[in-house]
């Protein structure tokens, strides 16, 4: 701007005079403008405050020290906003000499907070915050701001307990004063101090308060925030559909405020909630690539992090290793790198403290020598003696006093102990493990918990006192005390119940029950006293409170009636009240049934009648399906937390027959739930069946819809036409089983062919070409196949994907995928050609 001569600036200066005596109301509407200017830029994009700025000075080049100082903060904010947090901080230390009031000089100093912490410049932004505290109370103005900011900081250097306290402080003051803008900052930062010390379900809350606070205040930033938050914690619940939802207001949200860095860490968090929802697109693989590099030159380590880890997984998804390693090396350099800056962080914030404490100490010390100095200048200095001399007494007194209380207390504590322990084992007493019990069995009467208490009896004891005397009896007693005490912990009660008996009451199941006594017996050894090996063994008896109407004293009879049983049996073993010829109880055995392969369609009335009536239900189903069930049976066990990534499927199965087998053969009336056709390739329900029917108990399998009859139905195929041939695909390929190409042929589980460790759950492109090569043995290249996927929702369709033989390695599988090969008219020529069967080509209606 060029600079006016002298007659311009006088003719300016009288222009300037009359205006103001023509129209005294004209300060007024500046100050209306710059309002209306500061409202912008919190309810609108940047470029429209800028745009509101330069009409404004275009009018008025100078402005009121006071109104060109709100200006400028404007003009910092939107700096911040595009992402140049550099030049925002260059502006606003210009401004902090010359604030022309406290509350402008903390908004100045807020501004500063903010943007130095989003440039992970933490000494600069500790420092200005010590600066705004120095000078903040809770009723000074723009106090709620600067504890929001307190909040936010305290947070990223791992002082959570700090954080929720200044947020809360906020919290209490912006709504004290109505101000819909201050708190809806200080929800922001009370939820994200909620969400880092684990307490889900009050940051959730906090979110959806945030989204009302912000939308009062107009603010789209803080309100995508919220947003973006609300989708963040659905992610934790493992809710990605739901999330993307929310995700996606608030990229709306963020674009609309123009707000880059919201605009791209939603989009990663958009495509993290995609690909967990299996909606992923490759938009979304863009978005969080054209990201990276704007994150990497932020040093905003963490969303450079989550990039990474998302195009890993999309690449993966894609097939394509090599990128995804490649990204998950990049990913964990990030990781490193965001260590590095919590590090900093935290050795900002102790450097902030350090100084803290030493101002602190200067001001002690000069407080100290006034104090010195006016006691010099004291005529009474011995009456203040005598006063120390009394206030030393009195304190003297109240510590004596403290002392002899606590030495009361801890006496009480050592009677009570010894009133209600056993001296030599350390456990409860008789009368004690009693009280305890009842205790502890109304607790799980309200709490619907199981209850089972345990006799236990060590066997041939005199005999132990006899041949080695009392002292090694006493050893035993001890030894098993601290035994019983590891084995059973608290809540669970245990005491001694007199002589070698021991009473042990818990809030679990008599299968955990028993679980926790046969680890019990592993760990009793021989004890060695006076040289001697003393061995020892104990019999048990359980007992379960069957009914919510059993008492402690019938419980225990009941657990004693089968000590006794064990002690008659042999001793040295356990026994179970209930035990006996479970196949004698009315009720008692286990059912298995199928859901069929379409949620809610697919499931029978006998099914369902099933699994309302059993007394314990345990499923192996899709999700769907098992939230349905939930509904119905919300104690379902899920077999399916047995699956983990590269673990061998055999041993899955396994322990899903070991979870299963103690309810049946503690008589209960067990149902177990499987996808599709229970006896269709499935191992556990046949292995469960056959072990119950083994121990003499009733076992039956209700069949289900299977995978096998909607291939018929979905492809228009009669298996009783031309016969079928369905076979598993490692089977097939591993034991070269011969066919008829006259025939169909039907191979299951395609996807995991020549998988023969059990722990691949995704196609291999090597194997799918070993099983064309070997089909090829018997039908021409461009024979048309069918890949095969029933719908498993009433709202899907089937996949029927028909191509050439050759073609099928390149092909898209599921788990889950079926190879259908239809029949040739005749058997191949010398040629290699063939013709297919025209009623298993036609398109399936």
């Amino acid at each position: 701007m060029r600079t006016p001569t002298a007659a311009l600036r006088w003719i300016a200066l009288l222009t300037a005079l009359c205006a103001a005596i023509a129209a005294p109301a004209q300060e007024p509407s500046l100050s209306d403008r710059v309002a209306a200017i500061e409202r912008s830029s919190i309810s609108e994009p940047p470029h429209d405050s800028a745009r509101l700025i330069n009409a404004l000075l275009a009018e008025h080049p100078e402005l009121p020290p006071e109104l060109a100082y709100r200006i400028d903060l404007v003009r910092a904010r939107n700096l911040a906003l595009a992402g140049d947090y550099a030049a925002a901080i260059d502006l606003g230390k210009s401004m902090l000499e010359r604030a022309p009031s406290a509350p402008l000089r903390t908004r100045a100093l807020t501004l500063l907070i903010n943007c130095a912490t989003n440039a992970a410049d933490y000494p600069q932004a500790f420092g200005y915050l010590r600066q705004a505290l120095d000078s903040t109370t809770d009723d000074s103005p723009g106090a709620a701001a600067v504890f929001s900011l307190a909040s936010y900081l305290y947070r990223h250097v791992g002082e959570d307990g700090q954080a929720v306290d200044f947020s809360s402080r906020a919290l209490a003051i912006a709504r004290a004063a109505g101000d819909a803008r201050d708190e809806c900052m200080a929800l922001s930062n009370l939820a994200n101090a909620l969400s880092a010390i684990g307490h889900a379900a009050p940051t959730e809350e906090m979110r959806h308060q945030q989204v009302a606070a912000c939308t009062r205040a107009n603010d789209p930033v803080f309100t995508a925030d919220a947003l973006k938050g609300i989708g963040q914690a659905l992610m934790l619940r493992h809710s990605p559909k739901e999330a993307m939802s929310w995700l996606r207001q608030a990229r709306a949200k963020f674009v609309e405020a123009g707000f880059t860095t919201g605009i791209l860490e939603t989009d990663i968090t958009l495509a993290e909630a995609e690909l967990a929802a299996g909606a992923a697109t490759q938009d979304a693989a863009a978005r969080v690539r054209d990201a990276l590099p704007i994150f990497e030159s932020q040093h905003a380590w963490d969303n450079v992090e989550l990039a990474h880890r998302v195009l890993s997984q999309v690449a993966e998804a894609a097939g394509q290793t090599t990128e995804a390693l490649r990204h998950l090396q990049q990913a964990n350099l990030a990781r490193n790198r965001l260590d590095d800056d919590a590090h900093q962080r935290r050795l900002a914030y102790l450097q902030m403290e350090f100084d803290t404490v030493a101002k602190a100490r200067r001001i002690s010390a000069l407080e100290s020598d006034r104090q010195r100095q006016q006691a010099q200048l004291e005529a009474h200095a011995r009456t203040q003696s005598l006063q120390a001399l009394a206030l030393l007494g009195v304190l003297t007194l109240v510590m004596i006093l403290l002392v002899v209380l606590w030495r009361t207390v801890m006496q009480r504590k050592r009677y009570r102990h010894a009133a209600e322990t056993d001296g030599l084992t350390g456990l409860y007493n008789h009368q004690s493990t009693l009280a305890r019990g009842q205790a502890l069995l109304l607790h799980c009467r309200r709490g619907g918990l199981p209850f089972t208490a345990i006799v236990a009896d060590i066997d041939h004891f005199k005999r132990i006192n006899d041949q080695f005397g009392h002292a090694a009896g006493d050893a035993v007693l001890r030894a098993l005390g601290t035994l019983l005490s590891a084995a059973f912990p608290q809540p669970h009660v245990i005491g001694r119940s007199g002589g070698e008996e021991f009473t042990i009451l818990l809030d679990v199941d008599t299968a955990t029950a028993r679980a926790l006594v046969e680890r019990l017996r592993a760990r009793i050894t021989p004890l060695t006293v006076l040289d001697q090996p003393v061995e020892y063994s104990l019999s048990f008896g359980l007992s379960a409170a069957r009914d919510a109407k059993a008492s402690l004293e019938d419980t225990l009879r009941a657990a004693d009636l089968a000590l006794y049983r064990a002690k008659r049996g042999g001793r040295n073993q356990v026994v179970d009240a209930s035990s006996g010829p479970a196949a004698q109880r009315t009720g008692a055995g286990l059912v298995v049934v199928g859901t069929g392969i379409q949620l809610g369609r697919h499931l029978s009335a006998r099914c369902l009648s099933e699994i309302q009536e059993a007394e314990c239900v345990f499923a192996l189903t899709d999700g769907a399906t098992r939230a349905m069930l939930v509904e119905l049976r919300p104690d379902l066990i899920d077999l399916c937390r047995y699956y983990a990534p590269g673990k061998d499927r055999r041993q899955t199965y396994r322990e899903m027959v070991a979870a299963i087998m103690p309810s049946v053969v503690a008589g209960k009336r067990v149902c177990a739930v499987f996808y599709g056709h229970p006896g269709v390739f499935a191992d556990v329900p046949h292995a469960i069946i056959a072990k119950t029917r083994a121990a003499g108990i009733p076992a039956r399998m209700e069949p289900g819809i299977s995978a096998e009859a909607c291939l018929y139905a979905d492809l228009g195929i009669d298996p009783g036409r031309h016969g079928v041939q369905s076979l598993e695909a490692t089977q097939f390929l591993q034991e070269r089983r011969r066919i008829d190409p006259r025939s169909l042929l039907v191979l299951w589980q395609v996807a995991l062919v020549g998988d023969v460790s059990c722990t691949r759950f995704h196609a291999e492109p090597a194997e799918l070409q070993a099983l064309v090569t070997r089909l090829l043995e018997d039908y021409p290249a461009d024979h048309e196949v069918i890949l095969y996927e029933a719908a498993r929702l009433p709202v899907e369709q089937f996949r029927a994907e028909r191509l050439p033989l050759k073609d099928l390695p390149g092909a898209r599988y599921e788990e889950f995928t079926t190879l259908v090969v239809p029949p040739l008219r005749a058997a191949p020529q010398a040629n290699g050609s063939a013709t297919v069967d025209e009623v298993d080509s036609g398109t399936p209606a």
